[in-house]
């Protein structure tokens, strides 16, 4: 095969340029708004959520660092694919990531109308376990586990409750790693909530998981004590 003269593999920064404009670019949805509209769109989302549930919620130091976080996360198209949320039990981590999907779906509606509507749906761990252990008698939840991998906008909720393995047709499946392997192949946008620390998910997926983690998702810790009155929820 008889390379092209016009290339010039001498000057890897414009070569490494031409290469990148042949792949598809990656698209990750922000929010077009300044960043303090978007905390204070953030906060009114999780006031609404935690009034829903019947609580109060409380605006404090802590909480107003993980809504700008999350904000400027959330207004930069060239950040990272994915948001992970971890700390101890019932500090806000839910509470946040569902703000964020209403937030966006709420926005994108009133901007583009009901039927495009840019929806987030949240899957507990558990749950996509559940749906691939049944997937291999019922094609309803075999349809529903197979769009996890290609949701334009998720949540994964409460990372590390689950299983690492499933059997279907008497063969192990990772569900987990699995998905989260794929969407981090395709730069999918994926929010991820835990209550385990980067040794406990080292220890859970592996370091190849856990390396892929730190480049596909911008972490917030959260630090601040649960705010449930009872120490037995989770």
């Amino acid at each position: 095969m008889k390379l092209s003269k016009q290339i010039n593999f001498q000057n890897v920064e414009a070569l490494s340029q031409m290469l990148q404009a042949e792949r598809v670019s990656r698209e990750r949805f922000s929010l077009e708004i300044s960043e303090k509209d978007c905390a204070n769109g953030l906060y009114s989302a999780m006031k609404a959520e935690v009034q829903y549930r019947g609580g109060t919620f409380n605006l404090d130091a802590d909480t107003r660092s993980h809504i700008f976080t999350a904000a400027k996360w959330l207004i930069n198209p060239n950040s990272t694919p994915g948001l992970l949320l971890c700390g101890l039990c019932g500090n806000g981590k839910t509470t946040l990531a569902r703000a964020i999907a209403w937030l966006i779906g709420y926005l994108s509606e009133r901007e583009l109308g009901y039927s495009n509507r840019k929806r987030m749906p949240l899957y507990t761990a558990k749950n996509i376990c559940r749906l691939c252990a049944a997937s291999e008698k019922f094609k309803e939840q075999y349809d529903e586990y197979g769009r996890l991998f290609t949701e334009p906008m998720m949540i994964i909720d409460d990372l590390g409750e689950e299983p690492k393995e499933v059997m279907v047709y008497g063969m192990p499946h990772t569900p987990i790693i699995d998905i989260i392997s794929e969407r981090y192949a395709a730069q999918r946008m994926t929010i991820i909530t835990t209550n385990l620390d980067v040794d406990q998910l080292k220890g859970k997926y592996g370091e190849r998981i856990t390396d892929r983690f730190r480049e596909m998702l911008t972490s917030i810790i959260f630090e601040n004590d649960s705010y449930r009155t009872s120490p037995s929820d989770s």
